[in-house]
């Protein structure tokens, strides 16, 4: 096959009226990670995914709908559309009608070319290659007459939405350019792997699916000597049963009746020779001195995606989607490192066809599978990451234990620049009723812009999420013009600098602090001596302060600089 620079993959996802979607649309990359809240639609993306695709290359995937697949709120506009006899035009278009269409990026050579020839879509001087999967009334017309009748004399408040009579629709899967139903010869060539969160029982069985994906690896890779040894193998089986005389020793000799050991000497063991695949089939897999099956859930997880990814480049000529929600289920941290670098690795395979996505809770997965392959749901529309700074794609991947999630979707978060604003922050509202929804996070550098940029392509105008800045002056008057800009243009951002260069000296300055802290060192100094002291011992320092903050016996109260305190009242 030929080697190929850039792969072809799904780069659009459009979804309508299926489950909690209305109308969504995707962008995909060749590796895309999911991220999101509960309840923001990623599971449903995933089973939306399989319904254009085939999925017969591992197990089957339900093309037809139930009720449930179905968006709520567009089956009760129209049913609110006939009870209120809306024009007859108006009630057809209103009809539920699920589809999700996928777009392929262009093809890069001729094997491509060829895959995807039949799929392509003109619009103008542009083509582009896209499928749609349809669950449909059979006729339009029909369905409407029947819920006409169901709906008669009734209010909406009478009625169930889940009384459509979907038993009127049907499924189709199409190409875009003609509208003409694609043939299962031309679709099994693009197929869809789901490996889901909920996947407990996966090996507890004899037919686990380990086994029958290694079954299938297997068919791919065994060359024809192999195929043939093992059909041999399997034919001395059944002779060496046959050498046992098993019907001699079953069924004895009987001299009470005429002819009965000349039928008995006739009888023979034959095998029934099956074919190769269910031959494969019976084989259960073993890990160390015990079968698969046998081994904790965390171990069988690690195998089964390896064995999925090892299948994966056996099928050459197929392009395969793999869609695996929460990879770190059940995983050690040694586990969750080797399967999260074996993912990069092999997404990353530019011979390979290839994608995958992934949905995830755990940070350490996104910084390092890269910000910037990143696709936030936010439960009405996915928001793409792709355009992060390198600088942040870089930080985080340095970092892989930063909590970007925590930065994203807290409701209520504060950056710091390090771990000493970090500490008192913390310890002060520990002592605070009502404010332990805040999350701190320190970000361990100067420069907030790349973190701000990114919190905003989610949480723009959202009333919401709320975001403060805490920042030293630095005697840089322009950075703080920069930082401030922020605060100016976004309601939900609140930027505040110290006075002076460093939060050191405005601590010391606040309210009677200064006493407080000479008290804490046994020192008589002013305000730039114990400033210079807390300077010097930085977080072993401000780690004193802190403790002295929630000891049992005469705490201290110390009290915030005010940039810090404006910036708690407004996001709180």
């Amino acid at each position: 096959m030929l080697s190929r620079e850039i792969l072809m993959y799904i780069k659009k996802v459009t979804i309508n009226n299926y489950r909690s979607f209305r109308t969504f649309e995707a962008q995909l990359q060749k590796l895309t990670v999911v991220i999101g809240e509960n309840d923001t639609g990623k599971t449903n993306f995933f089973t939306a995914l399989s319904l254009p695709l085939s999925g017969n290359q591992i197990d089957f995937n339900q093309k037809r709908l139930s009720i449930s697949d179905i968006n709520k709120d567009s089956v009760i506009e129209f049913f609110a559309s006939v009870i209120s006899e809306e024009p007859t035009p108006n009630q057809l278009l209103k009809i539920p009608k699920v589809s999700v269409t996928v777009e392929f990026t262009d093809p890069k050579d001729s094997y491509e070319t060829a895959l995807l020839s039949k799929w392509v879509v003109s619009d103008g001087d542009e083509e582009t290659y896209q499928i749609r999967y349809d669950f449909k009334p059979k006729d339009d017309a029909d369905l409407l007459e029947v819920v006409k009748k169901s709906l008669e004399g009734k209010t909406i408040d009478d009625v169930n939405w889940f009384t459509l009579p979907v038993e009127l629709y049907d499924y189709q899967i199409v190409s875009v350019n003609n509208e003409k139903t694609i043939a299962f010869s031309d679709l099994k060539h693009v197929s869809i792997h789901c490996i889901n969160a909920e996947r407990d029982d996966f090996s507890e069985s004899s037919s686990m699916k380990s086994n029958s994906i290694f079954t299938k690896l297997l068919m791919n890779t065994l060359d024809d000597a192999d195929k043939s040894q093992i059909n041999t193998a399997y034919s001395e089986f059944f002779t060496a049963i046959e050498e046992t005389e098993t019907f001699d020793k079953v069924i004895s000799t009987n001299p009470d009746f005429s002819n009965y050991d000349d039928i008995i000497k006739k009888l023979e063991c034959t095998p029934n020779l099956p074919n190769l695949k269910n031959i494969l089939s019976n084989i259960t897999l073993k890990y160390g001195n015990e079968f698969l099956y046998q081994k904790g859930l965390g171990q069988r997880n690690l195998i089964y995606i390896l064995i999925l990814f090892a299948y994966y480049k056996s099928c050459g000529d197929t392009f395969n989607l793999c869609c695996i929600e929460e990879p770190e289920a059940h995983l050690s941290v040694n586990n969750l490192r080797l399967v999260r670098d074996f993912v990069e690795k092999s997404s990353n395979n530019s011979s390979s066809l290839v994608q995958t996505i992934i949905s995830t809770h755990n940070p350490t997965i996104i910084n390092k599978l890269q910000i910037s392959n990143v696709l936030a749901f936010t439960g009405d529309k996915a928001i793409s990451l792709s355009d992060a700074s390198p600088k942040l794609v870089d930080y985080l991947r340095k970092r892989p234990n930063f909590d970007i999630l925590k930065l994203l979707f807290a409701n209520k978060v504060i950056l710091v620049e390090g771990t000493t604003e970090e500490m008192l922050i913390s310890t002060y509202l520990s002592k605070k009723s009502g404010l332990q929804d805040l999350e701190i996070i320190a970000i361990g550098q100067r420069g907030y812009t790349n973190f701000l940029n990114i919190w905003l392509a989610l949480n723009k105008d959202n009333p919401n999420k709320k975001i403060g800045i805490i920042r030293d002056y630095d005697n840089s008057d322009a950075t703080k013009a920069k930082h401030d800009a922020y605060d100016a243009d976004h309601a939900n951002i609140t930027v505040r600098t110290t006075t002076n260069y460093t939060l050191e000296i405005d601590l010391v300055e606040t309210d009677d602090n200064l006493s407080l802290l000479n008290g804490l060192f046994g020192m008589t100094g002013d305000i730039e001596e114990v400033s210079d002291h807390m300077i010097k011992g930085k977080a072993a320092r401000m780690l004193d302060v802190c403790d002295a903050m929630v000891r049992e016996e005469d705490p201290i109260a110390i009290e915030l600089p005010p940039h810090i305190a404006q910036v708690i009242e407004a996001v709180s």
